[in-house]
């Protein structure tokens, strides 16, 4: 701790410009492929994800690729080290994930099941798509405590506005899956 060293968040303003291009060019790939390939949550999955592009935003002047794809290449190596980390940092994977010794009966005989999800995530994820971009982005970088400054850069909204628009949308979302999920009970 004693290092010196700041904070990704620390440096986001200085680095805006250079957060936003990740952002815009590697989140969602990013994010896809940490759901699909490691069946993390998908808070989970944004955290690290976010976690990757402040870290390359913080060191960005320190390196110079030779093309698109040597970037890639870095941009993914640092993610896997994020994912790395988190697997390391929580246990709890060690107990869901135990290892499969595979062998013919076991290929042959099993299919992959899907996973079922639960009721609330189904509602949570209905009630998100229902939600205009804005809004979504909103939700999501303020549930990673991004200042409202840096968001506001995000979503083309007044800084000022940001934190009645992040309360109400916070109520509303509250109120309409707990409303869901009292009217499933009652059934």
């Amino acid at each position: 701790m004693g290092s010196g060293k700041a904070k990704p968040h620390s440096n986001i303003d200085l680095n805006s410009s250079v957060v936003k291009t990740l952002y815009e060019t590697y989140a969602q790939k990013l994010f896809a492929y940490t759901c699909k390939n490691y069946g993390i949550n998908e808070d989970d999955a944004w955290t690290i994800v976010y976690k990757t592009i402040y870290k390359l935003a913080e060191v960005n002047d320190k390196y110079v690729f030779e093309n698109k794809h040597k970037q890639a290449g870095f941009v993914f190596k640092t993610h896997i080290n994020f994912l790395r980390n988190y697997f390391r940092d929580n246990k709890s994977f060690e107990s869901i994930n135990s290892e499969v010794k595979l062998s013919e009966d076991v290929i042959s005989t099993k299919e992959e099941l899907p996973v079922e999800e639960s009721i609330q995530i189904k509602i949570l994820k209905n009630e998100l798509d229902k939600l205009e971009e804005w809004e979504r982005i909103l939700l999501l970088m303020r549930g990673q405590n991004m200042p409202y400054g840096e968001i506001s850069k995000y979503v083309d909204k007044p800084e000022r506005q940001l934190k009645v628009y992040y309360a109400r949308l916070k109520k509303q979302m509250t109120e309409k899956i707990n409303e869901q999920l009292n009217n499933l009970k009652n059934v």
